[in-house]
């Protein structure tokens, strides 16, 4: 914690190779001599004229210094070791769900929480014609009655037990946070527009056809198959830090979404801090040695974690 051992920490820190290896250009003197091309061109304009034009080279000078900052910030790419890129920023996604459809979906899963057991799925349809036309494409929707532990040995164990993707208790979190809970979360199955799918789409539109309910919730309890994540959540307050490890496919592309980031190095494992802007809190990705774990750190934005904090908690969970 922040305090005591803070000159402890501070050495551990800087044996973390921990630096942002964005690269940058330095356009500026080329830029430069630009702006006094043009400048010295109109010499013989009146002097009015001339501020004009200096002002609007330099403007374009600062344009062009802009771009080119944020794309060095935005385009990033993490090679493993045969050079294949196995993590890289990608354009931010954009979602246009309803708030109307958010609310029925946010209702049905409560009214689903009162009827499930933990670790059962339920794949439920909603009849309501105030839905928005998405509904039609993908009509389903899940609900996982998570099993949320209250320390981490619980956790653990159930990590072991269903073989999810292994999580460590960081041995570093800012002053004043402390373990909330943790959980897994399975994969949601039936898989969109497969067979089984569109079997279980026509079961419960039939049911939903015979209520005379205008309003309601038709669902079925479907066995899943596969751990989607393992994830903790850190509390201070109303202020969360929460950290999951996604278990993925080696050979298969993973991307953050983002407008803004840098690259770092903890441990010699490079990693990607990120912001979007259709999230305040900014991420810490990484994969580990196998490929087949993607880790995340998220921070709150009410209160951020600094670059070197980041690197703290995630230089815990990194295996040696």
């Amino acid at each position: 914690m922040r305090d005591s051992g803070q000159s402890e920490q501070d050495r551990i820190l800087r044996g973390m190779e921990l630096h942002s290896v964005e690269e940058e250009v330095d356009v500026t003197p080329a830029i430069m001599h630009k702006v006094r091309q043009i400048h010295q061109k109109k010499q013989g304009r009146n002097d009015g004229n001339r501020k004009k034009t200096l002002i609007i080279a330099m403007l374009t000078a600062i344009l062009i210094l802009s771009s080119s900052v944020y794309a060095s910030n935005y385009l990033i790419q993490i090679r493993n070791k045969e050079g294949e890129v196995i993590l890289s920023t990608i354009k931010p996604w954009k979602y246009s769900k309803s708030e109307y459809n958010a609310k029925r979906v946010k209702e049905s899963e409560e009214e689903l929480s009162k009827r499930l057991k933990p670790g059962e799925q339920a794949v439920f349809y909603i009849k309501d014609l105030h839905m928005t036309p998405l509904v039609k494409e993908q009509p389903l929707n899940y609900f996982y009655m998570l099993t949320k532990h209250s320390n981490y040995q619980e956790l653990a164990k159930e990590i072991e037990e269903k073989g999810a993707p292994l999580l460590g208790e960081p041995d570093y979190v800012p002053e004043g946070y402390r373990f909330d809970f943790g959980q897994i979360q399975i994969r949601n199955t039936p898989v969109w527009n497969t067979p089984e799918y569109k079997i279980l789409v026509n079961e419960l539109k039939a049911q939903a056809e015979k209520s005379d309910e205008e309003q309601g919730l038709f669902y079925k309890i479907v066995p899943w198959l596969d751990i989607a994540s393992t994830g903790m959540e850190y509390r201070k307050g109303e202020n969360r830090i929460k950290i999951v490890a996604f278990a993925r496919e080696k050979g298969s592309k993973a991307g953050v979404p983002t407008n803004q980031a840098v690259k770092i190095k903890v441990k010699g494992k490079e990693m990607i801090l990120s912001a979007s802007p259709s999230s305040p809190s900014r991420n810490l990705t990484w994969l580990s040695d196998s490929e087949e774990v993607l880790y995340i750190i998220t921070d709150d934005s009410k209160d951020p974690l600094s670059k070197e904090e980041f690197a703290k908690i995630a230089a815990g969970l990194v295996s040696e």
